[in-house]
This record gives C-alpha cells, sequence and structure tokens, in this order.
C-alpha cells in the first residue's frame, strides 16, 4: 500500500485514503446484509408443485396446482380439487393482499375469476384485471409453470 500511495503523489494519497474508508463501509453493510437490494432485482419466490413457497399464492392439500404465474406486481397458483373444481390463489406483492376465489378453466389455456365486479384472466402470457370492458391493470407474465400432476389429481 506504501509504494502504492507514493506513485500517486500527495494527492493521489488524499483521494486514496477515503476510497479505501468507503470501501471498508460498504464491504461492512454488504457482510451484515444492510445494503438495499439491486434495482430492478426481483425478490425471489420459491415454488414447488403446490405453488409459492411459504406464501398466500399456494395450494393446499388435497389440491394441487395446475398454473404458476408470477408478474412483477402479483403470484398466482390456480388449483384443483379431486373433482375438478378450480381455485384461483393470487397475493399483490406491494401489500401481500390476497385473493382466494372460484375459477373457471377457458379450452385455451386461460382460467377466469370474478370478484367483486373485477374479472381477473390469468394465462401463461398475462394477468389482466378489469371492470367491465375497462382494463385495469395488465400484468405480463415473468415467470410461468404447468406443474406435473400427482397420479391421483385429475387431469
Amino acid at each position: 500500500m506504501t509504494a502504492m500511495l507514493h506513485r500517486f503523489g500527495k494527492s493521489g494519497r488524499a483521494t486514496l485514503a477515503p476510497l479505501a474508508f468507503n470501501v471498508l463501509i460498504i464491504m461492512g453493510l454488504a457482510a451484515t446484509g444492510l445494503l438495499p437490494a439491486a434495482a430492478g432485482q426481483p425478490e425471489s419466490f420459491p415454488i414447488d408443485d403446490r405453488g409459492f413457497i411459504d406464501t398466500a399464492a399456494r395450494c393446499e392439500k388435497p389440491k394441487f396446482a395446475v398454473a404458476i404465474g408470477r408478474t412483477d406486481q402479483s403470484l398466482v397458483a390456480i388449483c384443483v380439487d379431486g373433482h375438478g373444481h378450480y381455485e384461483y390463489h393470487g397475493m399483490r406483492l406491494k401489500d401481500r393482499s390476497v385473493l382466494n376465489v372460484p375459477a373457471k378453466a377457458l379450452a385455451d389455456g386461460r382460467f377466469i375469476v370474478e370478484n367483486a365486479g373485477f374479472v381477473y384472466t390469468f394465462s401463461p402470457n398475462e394477468l389482466v384485471i378489469a371492470s367491465g370492458t375497462q382494463v385495469i391493470r395488465k400484468e405480463p407474465m415473468v415467470a410461468y409453470v404447468e406443474p406435473r400432476l400427482p397420479a391421483e389429481a385429475p387431469s
């Protein structure tokens, strides 16, 4: 370090000392986990064959997930029971608001939900929330999975 300081002269030594101090501060914050996550880096939500682990967007036994999707704003698991009844289990990320309601499967792989005057259409491409003919929000999928169903689940 001493050789490095002589090489940069007086102004270099004056600049390197605060720089080294700042690097030590940043390394300390990173080691304690106090630095914020990188901007644009989405929070990680692990999944399994029932949906998003430790969230409300999850199917509980005896139900199974037939579709699991994530947008930048929402998590969704579409669940089915042994009788072919579907449920939408959704969670809005900003406030962890939950919506668990019956769903209908459409022939083209989409699912539709009606709740309190709103219609939610869930597909491999997007989650669309509408009121009447007005689209309130369109959320593109950033991740989508169709888990394999266990042998005892309906197909």
